[in-house]
């Protein structure tokens, strides 16, 4: 069987959807709230959840100039910003497809898919709009996900605002956060909008495209 998601729930029982599962589901608009919710947690689980998980063993670290200071152990050694970065790059192109209905991110248009986002989020009132037409792309998408770095002097942190304009700095947490902030609201908006609109309309023809590449 190919699992469309698969997840643990409220309870800790393992719950594993099939494609065969959810092509069943997408033949009938009484499903519009299962859909949405199994794509939530489809990408959820496999892109952001690590980077909100909280452990609360801690220990001392030492810094440069002799200061101490205890923090907890795997925010401060296992968390790591382009780690997150490279995660949120791949759902976001992801979620671009749902919002158009695409296959795969067509050639040469990678830079429209995340423009895509950045524009949806400003209807969700959601900050990832700040990263529009400031040349995300190429800079931070395509450099540290073909060459573990950032171009263009962006840097990437885990501290300080989600975008710094003045020196081109990303704080990695709170995009994190604001994506998966998006993620719900596009949920959310499936959830509200009727069955023959172009949200659903798009999404259904995405569903169909990865149900039948799990079977190609």
């Amino acid at each position: 069987m190919t699992s469309f998601a698969r997840y643990f729930d409220e309870n800790k029982k393992l719950v594993n959807i099939s494609m065969d599962e959810v092509d069943a589901l997408i033949a009938s608009q009484d499903n519009k709230d299962k859909i949405a919710e199994l794509i939530y947690c489809r990408y959820y689980e496999r892109y952001l959840k690590i980077f909100f998980f909280e452990s609360k063993e801690t220990a001392t670290y030492h810094y440069d100039k002799g200061d101490e200071y205890g923090k907890y152990i795997f925010n401060t050694e296992y968390k790591n910003g382009f780690v997150i970065m490279a995660s949120c790059c791949l759902l976001i192109e992801t979620l671009s497809a749902f919002i158009e209905g695409d296959n795969e991110t067509p050639k040469g248009e990678g830079r429209q898919s995340f423009e895509t986002v950045f524009d949806k989020a400003k209807k969700y009132n959601n900050r990832l709009q700040e990263f529009s037409n400031q040349n995300f792309y190429k800079a931070v998408r395509c450099g540290i996900l073909h060459q573990g770095e950032t171009y263009k002097s962006f840097k990437v942190r885990r501290t300080g605002h989600l975008f710094n304009k003045t020196d081109s700095a990303i704080n990695a947490a709170l995009f994190a956060e604001e994506l998966k902030a998006f993620l719900k609201s596009y949920v959310n908006e499936l959830k509200s909008s009727k069955w023959d609109s172009e949200v659903w309309d798009n999404c259904r023809v995405k569903l169909r495209h990865i149900i039948n590449n799990s079977r190609s």
